[in-house]
């Protein structure tokens, strides 16, 4: 069976990483990992494991160095992002990271931020490394570095939304847009190994379902944040739905 490491980044001691509304990185990124989890186990081609299954403390490189021990074929280490700066953020969209030791893997992690954006209706920003300057020809994130060191064939670190921007924090606060997220990956994931993904819903029940999600989790989220004064209109949320494909 095809092995694959799945990592909820942060946890334990490391929980500041949270959106103007509540939302935390650590939890939220728990959640999105167990259900990928469930997804890929689904398709029986899959082995799973997580590096951590609870709000535990686990150091940056000794993730990496759990897919590597156990003998992962691929690495994810789940997060969402933010820009350090004011809150909330104008900032949106999704990225993914790959190892500068494994160029090849940059078509793969481009599928992956394109299939997120499209969930999330934000930008898609794409495929990334980023290059240690202090090791050049080093990877700079540690869990990546720790993997691909060791031998992990494909290692990704996805940074799906910033959480400290409203819209994209009301996405991740929803268990439906979490679950609709865990579906694209798996998807991806699923056709780079050439193992078939099944299809339990419809797509017109999955049009429905997504529409409605969106719409509750950009309602409430949104002017939850905002006002409202501010509140996000019919109208605002039929072009989210245009562009996600789902008033054909």
């Amino acid at each position: 069976m095809i092995k694959i490491m799945i990592d909820p980044g942060h946890g334990g001691n490391d929980r500041s990483n949270k959106g103007p509304t509540g939302y935390v990185e650590a939890d939220g990124m728990l959640e999105l990992s167990k259900k990928l989890r469930d997804e890929l186990v689904s398709t029986g081609a899959f082995n799973v494991k997580l590096t951590r299954e609870s709000d535990v403390s686990i150091g940056v490189r000794a993730r990496g160095e759990m897919a590597v021990k156990w003998g992962a074929d691929m690495l994810i280490s789940q997060h969402s992002n933010a820009t350090g700066g004011a809150i909330p953020s104008s900032a949106r969209g999704v990225e993914v990271y790959y190892s500068v030791d494994i160029p090849t893997d940059k078509s793969l992690a481009m599928k992956l931020s394109k299939a997120i954006s499209e969930v999330m209706q934000n930008k898609d920003r794409g495929a990334k490394t980023w290059e240690s300057t202090t090791y050049p020809g080093e990877d700079y994130l540690g869990v990546i570095d720790a993997a691909q060191d060791g031998g992990v064939p494909h290692v990704f670190l996805i940074e799906s939304g910033f959480h400290d921007n409203l819209e994209d924090e009301a996405l991740l606060k929803n268990p439906d847009i979490i679950t609709l997220i865990a579906k694209a990956q798996a998807k991806v994931i699923c056709e780079f190994y050439g193992v078939s993904y099944p299809q339990n819903q419809s797509e017109e029940e999955v049009s429905e379902w997504a529409k409605s999600s969106w719409q509750k989790a950009i309602k409430k989220g949104v002017n939850d944040g905002l006002g409202a004064k501010n509140s996000v209109t019919e109208e605002q949320l039929m072009v989210f739905f245009d562009r996600l494909g789902l008033l054909d």
